[in-house]
């Protein structure tokens, strides 16, 4: 395995990519001739690897801050959690209770009342966006799909999925949707449903449509028929922790809710959560004889690692352990805030977000801090593994990199 020297402005003691020859990777006829010890050597330098990148990575939204090994021993288990959360199933290696138990958890977080709501846990945040978007258009087949401007860039996917156009809705001074905007839309289609997909925590600012504006500003806009759903993939686990700022899911309005896994909480593999009231299941809910479950997922077969890694970091965070990260991460993003300006970066940060943008630095600090090149801009995420370190350790790398 190759390590990519460093050059000669690589940021100190950072340790270098790592880039296993395709060679040490090629699956032969047999059993490859590295297979057994030296493949498992390969794996545990990446993995070591891997672990020490977390005191570089600073431009994504994922908490690093995890370590699920003590349940190691799942990895010998086949956990499929087949159909729907709420039946069992003819394969009986899943782990639904545990699936249940924390969907009523982001039940509760999402506003609604007990019984209100069902869901599952999906694959990450876009599965959870397609079946919250599918619910509205079987709902309303003639709707008219819309969203931010500056909402997450699977919407055109799921769009295209669903043979739609959305119609993309300008964002205001806070960066979340201008409901005005979205109102004036709707009137340019008179008598048609709508299909609303709002955002809490949007990818490149972190900023959060006004949720509870947005059914009553349709009603003045005569539209009688609105599924909303709101994608909380990231900023469902910060917002409900801010004092004061009010409803942003169910309580808001809402029909259906997505919250990511991965992110706040921090897992090794990608999650989501995605809720929706028990009515408007119905509808694609169906039995499966050759499984003997019923089923609302999209995907039959589920990951049923996933709800077990979940409940088991809930369990030790709770929901005060959720709001205590919350306010790091505002806090670290404060102080980001604060030492960019300091250093001449020229930050920007919406209102309640964790995501600091600033002037876009050198390609070598870009590659380093793992920071996404967004033209003349780029953005640090203030996520529970990130420390006022890795702030001034960045800041300082930035000053180094402009003189």
């Amino acid at each position: 395995m190759n390590s990519r020297e460093h050059d000669d402005y690589a940021t100190e003691g950072m340790p270098p990519p790592l880039s296993p020859d395709s060679g040490d990777l090629k699956i032969t006829d047999g059993p490859a001739p590295g297979a057994g010890r030296s493949d498992d050597e390969l794996l545990r330098r990446i993995a070591e690897w891997g672990i020490e990148r977390r005191q570089w990575l600073v431009g994504f939204p994922v908490n690093l801050d995890f370590d699920y090994r003590p349940l190691a021993d799942f990895l010998a288990v086949s956990l499929n959690n087949v159909g729907s959360p709420y039946t069992p199933s003819g394969y009986q290696m899943s782990t639904k209770p545990f699936e249940r138990a924390v969907l009523d958890f982001f039940a509760g977080v999402a506003g609604a009342e007990p019984g209100e709501v069902e869901g599952y846990i999906t694959n990450g945040g876009t599965e959870s966006n397609i079946f919250g978007v599918r619910l509205g258009i079987r709902r309303y087949p003639d709707a008219v799909f819309y969203a931010s401007a500056d909402a997450h860039y699977s919407v055109d996917k799921f769009a295209a999925l669903f043979s739609m156009d959305v119609t993309k809705v300008d964002v205001g001074a806070d960066g979340g949707m201008d409901i005005e905007a979205l109102a004036d839309a709707c009137r340019r289609h008179p008598g048609r449903p709508a299909v609303v997909l709002a955002t809490v925590g949007t990818t490149m600012t972190g900023a959060a449509d006004d949720v509870a504006a947005i059914r009553p500003a349709l009603r003045r806009a005569g539209v009688e028929r609105l599924h909303l759903h709101v994608d909380g993939a990231f900023g469902g686990l910060i917002v409900p922790f801010i004092d004061g700022y009010g409803p942003w899911a169910f309580d808001a309005g809402a029909d259906s809710v997505a919250v990511s896994g991965h992110k706040m909480i921090g897992l090794p593999v990608p999650s989501g959560i995605v809720l929706a009231r028990r009515e408007q299941l119905e509808g694609v809910r169906h039995y499966l004889p050759q499984v003997d479950t019923d089923d609302h997922t999209l995907t039959g077969s589920r990951n049923g690692l996933n709800p077990l890694l979940i409940w088991w970091a809930l369990r030790r965070l709770g929901r005060d352990g959720l709001a205590e990260r919350a306010r790091h991460c505002l806090d670290i993003a404060e102080y980001a805030e604060r030492l960019l300006a300091a250093g001449g970066a020229e930050p920007r940060r919406c209102p309640h977000s964790v995501i600091v943008s600033f002037d876009r630095p050198s390609e070598r600090v870009l590659r380093d801090w793992h920071l996404l090149d967004s033209g003349d801009r780029t953005h640090f995420v203030a996520m529970p593994h990130i420390t006022r370190d890795h702030v001034e350790r960045l800041c300082r790398d930035l000053g180094g990199a402009r003189r």
